[in-house]
């Protein structure tokens, strides 16, 4: 699993993370230009968009059980010790086994320049013990950047409790972003509202793996809902969404798709954002 480009943001997104975010650019009011620049052209948005850090991780299957203890009995304590200030952790129920992804927000890429959260916590003699025990456990690991793309999704209420997420990983033909993007604004979007889903998150790979690749995570409130089918399918019926679908062949050359659900038990954060959202 760690060869894909954008795994689990998911993976799976972190919805207490980037929901206000989300939120904050959807109710903040419009600023009102000065009457001399009316005529002037507006930025879309003077928001960056957020980014999250995301580490894949293939746990040893025979430490498994040893690995979830050391997660919560000494990484989450010592991350918080060490200033991080929350993650979300998510398990791939329908893909690869053992696999887990963690995600947290970049506020800025300056905070790399100093100590890691680890040694901030532990010393470097005591981070050096902390890797040894953590490396131990793991069979493989991946880490990266991506830009979450709260111009392209859409959460009708960000802090629903939405803990399965299907993945769905779509490499994008040279040259054809604005085109997979404009699938989204008007053909994803709308079947979604239609249907009064709980929503999706877009990701687009920043560092880590390749700039032509996006995650749309769709996001459920179990696992029964996946019996409905695709949103698209649904809100359009299948004349409809095979004719999209058909569109999207000459934009889309790989789409891989894996269903994830959250582990609150391996998760934290300092506080979750309310949200006025309906």
């Amino acid at each position: 699993m760690v060869r894909r480009t954008v795994g689990l943001t998911v993976v799976a997104v972190s919805l207490a993370m980037v929901g206000a975010h989300l939120t904050a650019q959807q109710s903040a009011p419009a600023a009102k230009a000065p009457a001399a620049a009316k005529s002037a052209p507006q930025p879309a948005s003077a928001t960056p968009l957020p980014r999250v850090a995301v580490t894949i991780v293939q746990i040893k299957p025979e430490l498994i059980d040893e690995w979830q203890d050391f997660q919560k009995n000494e990484t989450i304590p010592t991350l918080r010790k060490g200033g991080v200030t929350g993650r979300n952790a998510f398990v791939t129920a329908i893909g690869e086994s053992f696999e887990y992804a963690f995600l947290s927000p970049v506020t800025s890429f300056a905070d790399r320049d100093g100590d890691s959260p680890i040694v901030k916590a532990l010393g470097q003699d005591g981070a050096r013990a902390f890797g040894q025990k953590n490396r131990r456990f793991i069979a493989q690991q991946r880490t990266y950047v991506a830009t979450v793309r709260t111009d392209l999704s859409y959460q009708p209420t960000p802090t629903a409790n939405l803990p399965v997420v299907v993945v769905a990983n779509y490499s994008i033909a040279a040259g054809h972003n604005t085109d997979f993007e404009s699938y989204i604004k008007n053909d994803l979007t709308p079947a979604h509202k239609q249907m009064k889903t709980g929503g999706f998150v877009v990701q687009q790979a920043l560092f880590g793996g390749d700039g032509n690749s996006f995650v749309v995570a769709t996001l459920l409130p179990n696992f029964a809902e996946l019996d409905k089918g695709p949103a698209v399918v649904r809100a359009y019926g299948q004349a409809r969404a095979a004719a999209i679908q058909q569109k999207l062949a000459g934009i889309v050359t790989h789409v891989e798709r894996t269903v994830v659900r959250m582990v609150p038990e391996l998760s934290f954060q300092a506080s979750r954002p309310t949200s006025d959202n309906r």
